[in-house]
């Protein structure tokens, strides 16, 4: 019997998930952050295609109409070969982010490594599809805060925390925005996560009795904005436990926001 090849992060994450041990946020991150995704040559423009590494599989590639199969890495597409995938010409190298950001619009499922060793498959319908965008869109925004560090100098970051969609905001039964005075130098910092499970990592490390009293409000950046506005805040307080990157700004970055 063939091993398995060894196991990237996707990998790990499904079989962890077959075992309850993480959330589907949890896999879903894991998947927007592998960055060594094997993509079907068709997914691309010639223009994308012309620089990118390619392997091939073989001649041909064929796969049931509406299916968009990907692998984590080349073992599990070469093991797929053994048990009869005609997989032809992928792209390496693709991160997750790009991937998920935008599906083949004729795509009605993804398998992630199918035909292969059936603990490693993966399938999301359509019914996923928007959570993945969502995802992609996200992990690449965090992605981007971390690497520039502070925003305020930056249009075309402040614009698109702007356009984000889902930030989460821990709120009190008095709808106040949960603080945590001192943190950055700041008298009353108010606690805003860019992601679900980076509120729930959050919301854990709170005394059981604080937590219950919250209300999770997701807002879009406009909304935020106007939130931040309203409250009695002079920082926000980014991602206090991660997994998203932590960071604390004066809210002055909320009116920046706001203008972009």
């Amino acid at each position: 019997m063939i091993p398995p090849p060894p196991m990237s992060l996707p990998r790990a994450l499904v079989l962890a998930h077959r075992r309850g041990e993480v959330t589907t946020d949890d896999l879903f991150r894991g998947l927007m952050a592998h960055r060594e995704w094997l993509v079907p040559l068709p997914c691309f423009s010639s223009a994308e295609r012309r620089d990118a590494q390619k392997v091939s599989f073989g001649p041909r590639q064929h796969s049931p109409p509406g299916e968009l199969w990907l692998f984590s890495e080349q073992g599990t597409a070469h093991h797929a070969t053994t048990q009869g995938a005609v997989l032809g010409c992928f792209l390496l190298g693709v991160q997750g982010t790009r991937l998920f950001s935008k599906l083949p619009p004729d795509t009605r499922v993804v398998k992630i490594n199918p035909s292969g060793y059936p603990e490693d498959l993966l399938e999301l319908d359509a019914a996923e599809f928007e959570r993945l965008q969502t995802w992609a869109e996200t992990v690449a925004l965090e992605q981007d805060l971390l690497r520039a560090g502070n925003p305020a100098s930056d249009a075309s970051l402040l614009a698109r925390m702007h356009q984000h969609p889902t930030y989460y905001v821990p709120l009190l039964p008095d709808g106040r925005m949960l603080a945590k005075p001192g943190e950055g130098g700041f008298e009353q910092p108010g606690v805003v996560c860019t992601s679900p499970d980076s509120y729930e990592v959050f919301a854990d490390a709170l005394d059981p009795s604080l937590k219950s009293e919250l209300a999770c409000t997701v807002l879009t950046g406009a909304e935020l904005t106007e939130e931040v506005s309203r409250q009695g805040v002079d920082a926000i307080f980014l991602n206090p436990f991660g997994p998203g990157p932590t960071a604390v700004w004066p809210r002055s970055i909320a009116e920046q926001i706001a203008a972009a």
